[in-house]
């Protein structure tokens, strides 16, 4: 058996290995790319404002950081050695680096790039936020934004977990957590809709007929159901004729323009319907019905200046007191 050690070549085995120098400093190295650039030490010194045996020192160090030879003499100017030609390339998408970094905290430190995942109640996120989010995009394209749609509880949930960075919902109540911070950002009006030819439902009803009417409603249990039986509750409507039970506004409007009954509905998402004469707003004799904005967020978190940035610009898109 031939032993290991015994099949190194001797004359490979005596190369000496080049080991870099954790010293080597970003100075040193805009030095040396700038000699190689402006071709001599002497116009590298000039444009630097200092002494020809300064930039020398500045090669000489970096030479013996880097422990190979890096520059030979050329008539009377300098070139590159085969070693310093991998070692200027290297430097040069170094420093690229650094700059294109420094570039990047930049951007983050002024809060125009970064991540933003935004959490939200579903008629919020289908109609509220869209705008803004995709305004704030076009004004920022270094921000990479994503809207997460669920239920309000899921919504709060995801923000306490640390999967969203804050999250805007509806809710009926105050949003009372000891990890939350919840500001009130506004009010969003129930609208009532029948379809644009149903007959049987007037233009104008009073609170004694809108507890006889038929009504679509979201299931029973769901975060917007609350929030719309708080709203009748308010008006002494306690009870009402439920029809059928869907989950989503557009179901609830098909379902309505189908004539199956009315719905009450967030203003936002029925204005292009009313717009185009699918639906028809059923006006009722009482105070307007109003479900509550709440935005918020990790009482511990420290939100990035992007997610800062559009936390106070969707904070301000409903003012405290403004309906829409």
């Amino acid at each position: 058996m031939v032993d290991g050690d015994s099949m190194v070549d001797p004359d490979v085995s005596r190369i000496p290995t080049v080991k870099l120098d954790n010293r080597i400093s970003m100075q040193k190295l805009e030095v040396f790319c700038l000699v190689i650039e402006l071709g001599s030490v002497s116009r590298a010194a000039e444009k630097l404002f200092v002494t020809q045996p300064v930039v020398s020192a500045h090669l000489h160090s970096l030479q013996e950081r880097i422990g190979v030879q890096l520059l030979r003499r050329n008539g009377r100017g300098i070139e590159l050695t085969e070693a310093g030609a991998a070692v200027h390339a290297w430097a040069e998408d170094l420093l690229r680096r650094r700059n294109d970094l420094a570039e990047e905290l930049d951007h983050l430190a002024q809060g125009t790039v970064g991540a933003v995942t935004v959490g939200a109640s579903m008629s919020v996120g289908n109609y509220l936020l869209p705008p803004t989010l995709i305004e704030f995009r076009r004004r920022y394209p270094g921000a990479s934004l994503t809207l997460v749609i669920s239920t309000p509880e899921l919504a709060l949930e995801a923000v306490r977990a640390g999967k969203s960075d804050f999250c805007v919902i509806a809710s009926s109540g105050a949003v009372a957590s000891e990890r939350l911070d919840a500001e009130l950002i506004g009010k969003q009006r129930f609208v009532l809709v029948a379809a644009a030819d149903d007959e049987s439902v007037p233009d104008t009803v009073s609170l004694h007929q809108l507890a006889a009417l038929p009504f679509v409603c979201p299931p029973g249990g769901l975060s917007i159901r609350q929030s719309q039986d708080a709203a009748l509750s308010a008006l002494g409507v306690t009870r009402r004729q439920v029809v059928i039970e869907l989950g989503s506004a557009e179901a609830m409007k098909q379902a309505v323009a189908a004539r199956l009954g009315v719905a009450l509905l967030w203003e936002s998402s029925v204005t292009a319907d009313l717009a185009a004469g699918n639906l028809r707003e059923v006006h009722i004799d009482g105070p307007p019905m109003l479900d509550s904005l709440y935005i918020a967020k990790l009482s511990s978190k420290r939100l990035t200046p992007l997610q800062h940035r559009l936390y106070d610009e969707l904070s301000a898109v409903l003012l405290p007191g403004r309906t829409t």
